[in-house]
This record gives structure tokens, C-alpha cells and sequence, in this order.
């Protein structure tokens, strides 16, 4: 099964957290516009030194077919990603809703709707 990223939402999504999060370059500006401590922001940025998008594209993959273990020769279309900032228990994460179409033969087969919580670059939980 290979994920596929026609439109580079996966891709524009990493490149957020990289830019906004991970370099923690314009924290500030981030926990204002989003309303999170900055405190908050500057210890989710430090937790995700060294963040790996191929690591967590591989865990992705994974998880994907460990769920949905379809038809061999399907691929997962990605067709739609929500990128937001929360907090839980005083901790921030990245919340990314992922919408993918499972696609066999160059028809849909299925859809489905992942979200992933990043509080770490090793906690990453997908739901």
C-alpha cells in the first residue's frame, strides 16, 4: 500500500510544523493567533527536536495498513488535511485530521478519516 500526496497536503501540513513548531521561530505570533501559552508552545517545539518527517510518514503507512488491510494493490490517496494547535492536561499538540481515499484500480474503494495527536517526536498517537 503507498500513500499517496497528489495535491502536497501531507507535504505543506510537515512543512508547517517544521516552520512554525520544530525551528520555534515565530512562537510568539503562533500563541497569540491561536491563543496557547507560549510556555506551552515553546516545550511542544523543544519535544519535537529532531522530528522526523520520513520516521513519522513510515508509522503513518503503518498504521494505515495495519487498519485498513484491503485489496493488495491499493494505495491511499490523501484528500484533505486539518492542521490545528491544541492543549490537553497543560500540554500542547499538534492535532492533523487526515482525510485519505483508499483507491484500487484507479477507483475508490473506501474513505477514511484519521486524526493524529503530536505531542512528541516520540508520541505520536493516530485515532
Amino acid at each position: 500500500m503507498e500513500i499517496i500526496d497528489k495535491y502536497g497536503y501531507l507535504e505543506q501540513a510537515l512543512e508547517f510544523i517544521e516552520k512554525n513548531i520544530v525551528s520555534g521561530r515565530g512562537l510568539h505570533k503562533t500563541a497569540i493567533k491561536t491563543r496557547i501559552n507560549e510556555d506551552l508552545l515553546k516545550n511542544l517545539s523543544s519535544a519535537l527536536s529532531g522530528f522526523s518527517e520520513k520516521t513519522f510518514v513510515t508509522i503513518l503507512h503503518q498504521e494505515i495498513e495495519d487498519r485498513h488491510s484491503s485489496v493488495l494493490g491499493a494505495d491511499v490517496e490523501i484528500s484533505g488535511i486539518d492542521i490545528s494547535l491544541e492543549t490537553q492536561k497543560n500540554r500542547a499538540y499538534i492535532l492533523m485530521k487526515l482525510v485519505c481515499d483508499i483507491v484500487v484500480d484507479s477507483e475508490k474503494d473506501d474513505k477514511i478519516n484519521l486524526d493524529i495527536k503530536i505531542f512528541s517526536k516520540n508520541e505520536i498517537k493516530i485515532l
